[in-house]
């Protein structure tokens, strides 16, 4: 089956899918030379000039379906620039940490969005936030700020509606302060899902309209390394449309959302409170070279930390850096979400997600690159497949036995040591070469730990294409992300962001030194040939 409408599948789709077991297909458009032209004479770009390949990248997701959650019509997807000042590359709590320091400064506006919240270390960090903010507000007798926060955590009440608000009571058992703790600051809560497996897995948040955040982790406490990106530039005004859609402006009549126009958002808003914020408020932690400090860090999510095994390792040389600040001038980007689609059926597929990983690969020359804890989307397998056997070298890291049984339910695509078996026996011996697979290692280990011990898990989902294109945000590669789960991304046209993004990625695992599966069926194995302990099949 084909499917390139704008148009959202309907049950007749999602009931042919069931029962074919396919999903849709989407055939990816070569741009001419006048559309390329016209990507580089696009005035959202300015004068700077987008690659080929973010051109070819940027004309389909042009093209692409459904992006948008609300009821009202969508905007469409346009080009922007942008600058990444700051990657951060750690656990969640050093995440919230950041979060809590652009909390604290907001002037007018704070929207929060993730998947999971959990009371966690997080949770609480962003609770603190709120309290220092409103007691600065207080001292200062400015207005107060509005701070909106959604999230995804199941509910029989969303049988009749797919956003629920969250009353007080139940918000401050999640770590958020009260109106009593917080006085100045205009909070409101919203639970999110759309039944049966719409879920909302966005993760990101936008502090005053000028500065967002996109990163890989949820609000709680777990064994995850994540990614998480900061973005200022004009593209911080297309997250923020996201971002309305997706509160839905028929909920929040009384504030900023109520007529979806961002010139009403900040009445007074001058150019001293829109600037950038100044890197020097915030102190960031230092470089880690010895083993015991990196485990440290990895430990501060852990309930049951394991004993450590790297020895003499080179973390003198390359230490591990949680933090990677950058002073790159404006590059283009395109914002490649995706709406969410409730039913069953892998039908969902025409979506500016989809579309930019799709062609991203398509068009790929030389290298892709993929970190994700899940592969099993039945169009990037095939794509993947396809780059290979044209030359192109493939390697991409997974997390041995994330989600495993999640991931094997029907219809959802398999466990990821079954999905690379499949795929390395499609190729030949010339072909095995140019695919490679990594699992996971912690920075202060010497080879993977299943995921069902909790102890060293990577949650990060980033795809880097020819060392050009970065696509990063809330998708996993797997059917999930693909079909079904709201979802937000950036692609970037930068080969130094590009460049640096490795270098860090790098730095902070060892799953390139000592991860790499077999070339017979891509499972780590030992040099006594012993698979890690964990495994249950």
């Amino acid at each position: 089956m084909q499917h390139n409408s704008k148009k959202s599948p309907g049950i007749l789709d999602s009931m042919i899918s069931l029962i074919s077991g396919e999903p849709l297909s989407l055939k990816i458009h070569t741009p001419s030379k006048g559309e390329l032209r016209a990507v580089t004479e696009d005035g959202s770009f300015g004068v700077t000039q987008p690659s080929e390949l973010f051109s070819k990248i940027f004309v389909n997701i042009k093209k692409s379906g459904d992006h948008d959650s609300s009821s009202c019509a969508p905007k469409s997807i346009v080009g922007a620039l942008g600058r990444v000042p700051l990657t951060i590359i750690s656990t969640v709590p050093d995440i919230a940490d950041h979060y809590y320091n652009l909390i604290v400064e907001a002037k007018f506006e704070i929207l929060i969005f993730s998947n999971f919240w959990k009371n966690s270390y997080a949770a609480k960090r962003i609770g603190e936030g709120l309290k220092v903010l409103s007691e600065r507000i207080g001292q200062n007798n400015r207005p107060p700020v509005i701070v909106r926060i959604m999230f995804d955590r199941g509910s029989v009440r969303h049988v009749f509606q797919s956003r629920v608000a969250v009353a007080e009571a139940e918000w401050v058992t999640l770590g958020l302060p009260s109106t009593k703790d917080a006085p100045y600051v205009d909070l409101e809560v919203l639970n999110y899902h759309n039944l049966p497996i719409g879920t909302f897995h966005s993760k990101f948040m936008v502090i005053d309209k000028r500065i967002a955040v996109l990163n890989s982790c949820n609000i709680q406490d777990n064994s995850n390394l994540e990614m998480m990106c900061q973005f200022e530039g004009s593209v911080v005004d297309e997250i923020w449309d996201h971002a309305v859609s997706t509160w839905g402006l028929s909920i929040s009549s009384k504030d900023s959302f109520e007529n979806g126009s961002r010139s009403n958002s900040f009445p007074g808003l001058d150019a001293l409170a829109a600037s950038t914020m100044r890197p020097s408020l915030f102190n960031d932690p230092p470089s880690k070279r010895i083993i015991k400090d990196i485990t440290q860090v990895l430990n501060r999510s852990v309930s049951s930390p394991l004993q450590t095994e790297a020895i003499n390792d080179d973390t003198l040389n390359v230490p591990f850096r949680s933090h990677l600040r950058l002073n790159t001038s404006d590059i283009a980007m395109v914002l490649a979400p995706r709406a969410p689609y409730p039913s069953f059926g892998n039908v969902s597929l025409n979506t500016p997600q989809n579309v930019a990983w799709l062609s991203a690969i398509y068009f790929a020359k030389s290298k892709v690159f993929i970190q994700t804890p899940d592969l099993n989307a039945a169009p990037v397998i095939t794509a993947l497949l396809e780059a290979v056997k044209r030359g192109v070298e493939v390697s991409i890291v997974l997390c041995l036995g994330y989600n495993d049984l999640g991931e094997m339910l029907p219809t959802q695509g398999g466990h990821n040591e079954w999905v690379v078996g499949h795929m390395i026996k499609q190729l030949n011996k010339e072909e095995r070469m140019r695919f490679k697979i990594y699992w996971y290692v912690g920075r202060d280990m010497m080879k993977p730990v299943h995921a069902a011990k909790h102890f060293r898990t990577c949650h990060i989902k980033l795809m880097i294409v020819d060392e050009r294109i970065g696509i990063q945000g809330s998708g996993n590669q797997d059917t999930q992300s693909w079909f079904h789960s709201q979802e937000i991304n950036i692609v970037i046209d930068s080969e130094e962001v590009c460049k640096q993004w490795m270098e860090q990625l790098v730095a902070n695992q060892n799953s390139l030194l000592y991860g790499q599966g077999t070339e017979v069926d891509g499972i780590w194995r030992d040099p006594q040939g012993n698979q890690v302990s964990g495994y249950w099949f």
